[in-house]
């Protein structure tokens, strides 16, 4: 069985958290955890991406890691370095590409 971690933030995260979870166990994943915003959360997620312990990421939307683009775009080059999908419910669960270009201001 594949593992998963899902990660839920906000008003209604857990309405979110059952859908993604029941999501999770209708294609067969394991739940490692489900993670709800804390001051832990990315350390928590790092902690296994680094460690291989999960094969995929759920998310209702890819900003449910974090507010702050820099570290979305950390997770997700970590993530992308140990072959870990972050997958949002928004897209379909389709994984998660997102662009992080500068804003040119001129």
């Amino acid at each position: 069985m594949s593992k998963c971690c899902v990660i839920c933030v906000g008003r209604n995260a857990d309405r979110a958290a059952d859908r993604i979870e029941a999501y999770a166990k209708k294609a067969d994943f394991e739940i490692v955890e489900t993670i709800f915003k804390d001051t832990k959360s990315v350390e928590r997620l790092k902690f296994y991406i680094e460690r291989d312990s999960i094969i995929s990421i759920l998310v209702s939307s890819i900003y449910d890691i974090s507010s702050d683009k820099d570290v979305v775009k950390g997770i997700m080059e970590l993530a992308a370095e140990h072959g870990i999908s972050i997958n949002d419910e928004s897209r379909g669960y389709e994984p998660a590409l997102i662009s992080f270009e500068e804003d040119n201001a001129g």
